[in-house]
């Protein structure tokens, strides 16, 4: 039984000895991919002085104009509907309300920031849409598919200080 305890044991070491060795040898591995990686960025494509550089786009991905029409179209009903909700509890509900109006690849996120301050912010390629809840009111900024800003603003009494 004293064999089978040692056997085992040794079996034990052995395999993490094993795991060790196996994760520095996968991290020296990822370490010389990323050091490959960052030569090819920064070595210039062309070798000689003739050759033409060609820069390497990433793919762009198509917009439809009803997807940009639509994120404004919502973005104008939100400024109609003058929202007034400063509980950070009431963000996720103002968030999910707005999102399920969006085109579906719109980006969200709630931000909570200092002084009980908090936003939430809407994207969509170029377009933005962000509810500011701070000290001095409610603030709305809009930024539309041609780039122009629109802003609204809310200010609470204490605030002409």
């Amino acid at each position: 039984m004293l064999k089978v305890l040692i056997w085992l044991c040794f079996f034990i070491v052995l395999i993490g000895f094993w795991k060790v060795l196996f994760k520095i040898h996968i991290h020296q591995h990822f370490q010389q991919y990323r050091k490959q990686q960052q030569e090819d960025l920064n070595k210039p494509s062309a070798t000689s002085i003739g050759e033409i550089l060609l820069a390497v786009d990433a793919p762009i991905e198509a917009v439809e104009e009803y997807e940009q029409q639509l994120f404004d179209d919502v973005c104008e009903i939100f400024f109609d509907q003058k929202r007034t909700e400063r509980n950070l509890s009431q963000a996720m509900s103002v968030q999910e309300d707005v999102l399920r109006k969006m085109p579906a690849k719109t980006q969200t996120q709630i931000r909570k920031l200092d002084l009980s301050e908090w936003s939430i912010y809407w994207t969509f390629h170029d377009q933005s849409l962000e509810y500011y809840v701070g000290y001095y009111g409610i603030f709305y900024t809009h930024v539309d598919r041609f780039g122009d800003e629109h802003k609204f603003e809310m200010k609470d009494e204490h605030s002409h200080v």
